[in-house]
């Protein structure tokens, strides 16, 4: 490989998943981190470099948007996705989070059901609660060929008056990148009954096994109320930048999301954000065909680690994200009994329990970081576990 993938120093640097881990281990440190979803190595050079360049200018002001930003985000929508978008269609924000949070509020009516497809990720639930509104879970199908949309379930939900549905694509945590015919099928029902599509993509340059990720802003039939979510955070490893755009084609839906944002003074991200995402999207493709090569290699090395030492540990198909599923269950643990187990060996991961009932005795592995790390990880997996 032409990059590395080695090891940066995250440990004394206030990083969430090194620095803070306390609270979520019972008072443990000095773990193993394989949690939060950044990774573990350096992100591009370039990027960094473009940085660099800004702050040497010496001052960091107010900063507007302009055609170059644009250009740059329509380049990398043609070039990876295929899809042609216009300049007026992104909206840039800080976090997909709150602007998901932001759309429920501005787009939907007061205890409006949300469509939601546990399980998935748990802020899809609190931003709901937060909004006023009310969940309509839609569990994913889960049987021995892995996992898949409830497409009558969905139907039922936007039929009963179900106003908006947010998406995850690819998947966090079952690691799933949607086929076409998924996602035909979907847009079809979604078109059908009028909802708003909130789809969020932040995963969607991190497709494993040449997988094929399909963003649903190529279903014209949504245009008039599709969100597209997309970052370079996780793609880059520029989470702390919070820095992400928005794709929202439908000129009414846009505009009366620009108005919240405008109202608030909320229509731009700060300086150096916009700085990384024009030299990620201006050339970054050559890292990241060697990252997804990387990221198939660790989650081939899991694979293979289960299967010799840990054959009990089920590992849903890695399409896609570098976040992998783990079910457990067949250990008789709660997911906390069990991220306990594994915190007690050295190693910190996220319990199943969080993304949907019913997923107790899961366990979500973040496997972006250098091979060696993820070896001693999974070392200390098999040694809590082994003690069963």
């Amino acid at each position: 490989m032409a990059f590395s993938f080695e090891k940066a120093e995250r440990k004394g640097t206030a990083c969430i998943k090194w620095d803070f881990q306390e609270m979520d281990y019972k008072g443990r440190s000095g773990l193993l981190p394989f949690s939060i979803a950044d990774a573990d190595y350096r992100t591009w050079q370039p990027i960094l470099d473009a940085l660099k360049a800004r702050i040497d200018n010496g001052v960091i002001g107010y900063t507007d948007l302009n055609e170059e930003y644009f250009s740059k985000v329509r380049r990398w929508c043609h070039l990876r996705h295929d899809w042609d978008i216009e300049s007026s269609w992104i909206v840039p924000i800080g976090g997909i989070v709150p602007g998901i949070c932001t759309a429920i509020e501005v787009l939907t009516s007061p205890d409006a059901g949300i469509i939601v497809m546990p399980p998935v990720y748990d802020p899809f639930y609190s931003v709901v609660e937060a909004a006023g509104r009310h969940e309509v879970r839609c569990d994913l199908i889960h049987d021995e060929n892995g996992y898949r949309i409830d497409f009558d379930a969905v139907e039922e939900a936007a039929k009963a008056g179900a106003e908006m549905l947010v998406f995850c694509s690819p998947h966090n945590p079952v690691c799933r990148v949607w086929t076409e015919e998924e996602l035909t099928r979907l847009a079809d029902i979604c078109a059908k009954y009028g909802i708003y599509v909130v789809s969020d993509e932040i995963h969607w340059d991190l497709t494993l096994y040449g997988n094929k990720h399909i963003t649903m802003g190529k279903f014209e039939k949504l245009y008039d109320k599709l969100i597209v979510c997309i970052s370079c955070s996780k793609t880059f490893n520029v989470a702390g930048l919070e820095t992400s755009n928005l794709i929202i084609p439908g000129e009414d839906t846009r505009s009366k999301y620009q108005s919240h944002l405008y109202s608030r003074y909320e229509f731009v991200p700060n300086t150096l954000g916009l700085e990384a995402v024009k030299a990620a999207y201006d050339g970054g493709e050559v890292w990241v065909d060697e990252e997804l090569a990387f990221l198939t290699g660790n989650a081939e090395f899991t694979k293979n680690y289960l299967k010799e030492y840990l054959p009990k540990v089920k590992m849903a198909d890695p399409q896609g994200t570098y976040l992998l599923w783990l079910d457990m269950t067949a250990y008789g643990k709660t997911s906390d009994e069990l991220i306990d187990l594994i915190a007690e060996e050295g190693a910190g991961m996220n319990s199943g329990a969080h993304y949907g009932e019913g997923y107790d005795g899961f366990v979500r592995m973040n496997v972006a970081c250098p091979r060696e790390q993820l070896k001693a990880g999974l070392d200390c997996v098999r040694r809590a576990l082994e003690k069963l």
